[in-house]
């Protein structure tokens, strides 16, 4: 199949290739995972998601593009709505700094595909400087450690598996380029950081990439049942009652 920005989402791209978001998606919920690649379940549109994609869009230079299939991003009077204003904000605040412009010189939304262990892999890459390195942009609450259930305080970047991320485009391009991520807060004002992922992380995530696809793969392809987490929107979706559960096991969590 020929990826093309147009086609590189649809589920036939997605039933065919495996991706980092899929793998993160999996990692986060098996189930709701599984029906986001059958096209099954769409993942509903947030504040984060959309300012995120809003400060990718001004960065990459889509912006118009963008505004066009985002109209609810608008008040009546053609402004942007005070969450969307901050991430305008973001992106302004990110293109002043020379440091950060810089790392951001290069081919956008680079698309590339490959095999990851004999398994079929696409990628799409924020920023790409063929011979110098892979930029992913990022956008977060700031730059602190984020609580996660069953595995505590994490650095924000661990907690949201971007190394595995970046660990999977530095493998598919083959080069072993320095990978880096371009992060913006939406603190106000917002903070702006250059993160490299050190190459003993990214190896160490490649290695337990390496680990789980082949479970994984097996979930994908119907052998195994995938697991829910019986908290995210999906489970919360498609959540089906069997009884009254005690007030105990609440009291437990």
């Amino acid at each position: 199949m020929n990826l093309t920005a147009d086609t590189y989402y649809s589920t036939e791209a997605n039933a065919e290739y495996w991706s980092a978001s899929a793998i993160k998606s999996m990692l986060a919920c098996q189930a709701a995972g599984l029906a986001e690649l059958r096209g099954e379940w769409i993942r509903p549109d947030s504040d984060a998601m959309l300012i995120g994609s809003y400060v990718d869009a001004a960065i990459e230079g889509s912006l118009g593009r963008f505004i066009q299939y985002h109209p609810q991003l608008f008040k009546r009077d053609g402004t942007l709505k005070s969450q969307y204003a901050k991430a305008d904000e973001m992106a302004r605040r990110a293109m002043t700094d020379p440091v950060f412009t810089d790392y951001l010189r290069g081919e956008k939304q680079k698309i590339v595909t490959g095999e990851l262990f004999g398994y079929p892999f696409k990628a799409k890459f924020d920023v790409y400087l063929p011979g110098e390195r892979i930029v992913d942009v990022k956008t977060v609450k700031d730059l602190q450690p984020v609580y996660k259930a069953g595995q505590g305080r994490l650095d924000f970047a661990t907690a949201w598996n971007w190394p595995l991320q970046l660990a999977i485009y530095q493998a598919l391009e083959g080069n072993r380029l320095p990978c880096y991520l371009a992060v913006i807060t939406k603190e106000n004002p917002p903070d702006i950081e250059i993160v490299q992922i050190e190459q003993s992380r990214l190896d160490a995530e490649l290695e337990f990439l390496e680990k789980i696809m082949p479970r994984l793969d097996a979930i994908k392809s119907g052998v195994i049942e995938p697991e829910r987490c019986g908290h995210c929107a999906y489970c919360r979706a498609t959540k089906k009652l069997s009884g009254a559960t005690p007030l105990t096991f609440y009291e437990m969590e």
